[in-house]
């Protein structure tokens, strides 16, 4: 059976990574200006950014990292599924994505710094700069998460050489991001979101029937505790489980999903807010599917086998939703499901590389070193970043490492931008300043934090957010305010037909609510 199962995902993947190259080539030619490149000239519909939304948040975080935590952890993962699959989507789409693309318009922005350099009035380019340094480290370290999980995973699967193999995928969707840019990576992320949604809801099924059904399971589960304490059988185990929850939940599942600008840049490429309001129910559905299956597969390996070194194909608990379609689904359904993970963790990191690439090519050389560049010329020069990028991710992947803690760096570093643009899109009194502290101080302490041994404890992605939210309103209220136009433009993008390019003053979206 296993040697059905590698056959038919490799059948699967030459096909797929085909259609890949495929839609790269083919939107190449929609790849005109730098807003194409970046933004897919802003024409995506509900059901596009709704999956390249999923995708973008997923992938191998939750098919490896996610899967390996709750295998590890049990009912612990509760905090973080939650508030990923329903709470913290909702008050992306309700607090973030509308005002953020008014403002967008309104600025005539391509990316989040430029949203954030107008928004704080910032001559001196320092707030551009600071977001550049964050936003590129985290695109690097979530790219090399992803690379580390696509070696996981043919190296489990098939046995391939794990540095031949992060080789391989790195290449891959290099080359398509490369070619179709923004347009490229939201078309396969719907291809690959729909193998995603299909395979859980099959790891879902799978997983009742492999483990006897939800009482069997339960009875299961209920003997682990005694032989392995770190697994829990309820998010409120003790006091301490508690604590590092609610701060897991709220750090990782609420402020990381607000700040994230490889988000915003999706609502941004909407075709208008009625797009974004149908979206978030749709994004709601994806994702509750998504958490859905992979929590039933990896409680039910646990289930099967209680400790890591029974699993029957190594002792990686970050492979157990591998191992778990390898014995328990026919090779097809396997095919569909690792293939859909495989594809859709390149597409995480094709979105990181185009925000990483927007970060270099539109942040700082486009509106710092050559102002005057030709569309041409920042399209070439994005390609050229793209591949750069995409070759540093590639080798800090080839040392190997946690597919959860790297992307969970990655994913929380990004969540800093919270403080910022929802304080700055909510709130007119937010000074640049603030702005600065916020960023400076809430990334500082996402680097110290893991190294003093408080994460723990704590979830980091807490600590910062509240650091970045703290500093960025204390020191707004100790500096002077920012000019009335300013302020004056944060309250129009609450007001219906208030949207105006400042540029040519015509009216750019009259859809808001």
């Amino acid at each position: 059976m296993l040697q059905n199962i590698e056959g038919t995902i490799i059948v699967f993947m030459i096909v797929y990574l085909a259609v890949l190259l495929g839609i790269g080539v083919y939107t190449t030619k929609y790849m005109k200006t730098l807003e194409d490149y970046l933004l897919a000239g802003r024409s995506l519909g509900p059901w596009v950014l709704a999956f390249t939304y999923s995708a973008t948040g997923m992938s191998g975080w939750l098919g490896l990292g996610f899967a390996g935590y709750t295998y590890e952890t049990g009912f612990e993962g509760v905090w973080t599924m939650v508030p990923s699959a329903t709470i913290g989507i909702l008050l992306c789409f309700t607090v973030v994505s509308q005002v953020i693309r008014r403002y967008s318009l309104k600025a005539n922005a391509l990316t989040v710094p430029d949203v954030l350099e107008h928004r704080y009035y910032d001559k001196s380019r320092i707030i551009r700069l600071v977001s550049a340094i964050i936003i590129f480290a985290a695109a690097i370290a979530y790219v090399n998460g992803q690379l580390v999980a696509t070696g996981k995973v043919f190296s489990t699967l098939l046995g391939w050489d794990y540095t031949y193999s992060i080789v391989i995928s790195g290449v891959v969707f290099m080359v398509y991001t490369m070619l179709g840019g923004f347009l490229a990576v939201c078309w396969t992320e719907m291809i690959q979101g729909t193998l995603m949604v299909i395979g859980s809801l099959l790891a879902g099924f799978f997983a009742l029937s492999f483990s006897g059904g939800l009482g069997e399971l339960s009875v299961n589960l209920a003997a682990i505790p005694p032989i392995d304490p770190k697994f829990v059988l309820t998010p409120f185990a003790s006091l301490p489980v508690i604590i590092f929850g609610i701060t897991l939940f709220l750090g990782d599942g609420i402020f990381s999903w607000l700040g994230q600008p490889t988000l915003m840049v999706r609502y941004m490429a909407a075709k208008s807010t009625r797009t974004l309001r149908i979206t978030a129910l749709i994004a709601v559905f994806i994702q509750s599917i998504l958490f859905y299956g992979i929590f039933l597969a990896a409680l039910a390996m646990r289930a099967k086998f209680p400790t890591p070194d029974l699993l029957p194909r190594g002792g990686d608990m970050e492979t157990v939703i591998i191992q778990f379609f390898t014995i328990a689904a026919h090779p097809i359904f396997a095919g569909i499901f690792l293939g859909g993970l495989l594809a859709a963790i390149m597409s995480t990191a094709a979105s990181l590389l185009i925000s990483g690439t927007s970060t270099i090519v539109n942040d700082i050389y486009s509106r710092i070193i050559n102002p005057n560049a030709s569309q041409e010329k920042l399209v070439f020069m994005s390609r050229v970043v793209t591949a750069i990028i995409g070759c540093l991710g590639l080798a800090l992947s080839l040392r190997g490492g946690s597919v959860l803690w790297i992307s969970w760096f990655g994913w929380n570093t990004l969540g800093l931008f919270a403080a910022p643009v929802i304080l700055g899109l909510w709130w007119p009194r937010a000074t640049r300043e603030g702005d600065i502290a916020g960023l400076v101080g809430g990334f500082l302490t996402m680097l110290l934090w893991d190294k003093l041994g408080l994460n723990q404890y704590i979830f980091q992605a807490f600590a910062a957010g509240v650091v970045a939210f703290f500093f960025t309103v204390i020191v707004s209220l100790l500096t002077k305010e920012p000019p009335q136009e300013i302020q004056d433009a944060v309250r129009s993008i609450h007001f219906k037909n208030q949207i105006k390019d400042y540029s040519s003053g015509s009216v750019l979206d009259n859809k808001v609510s």
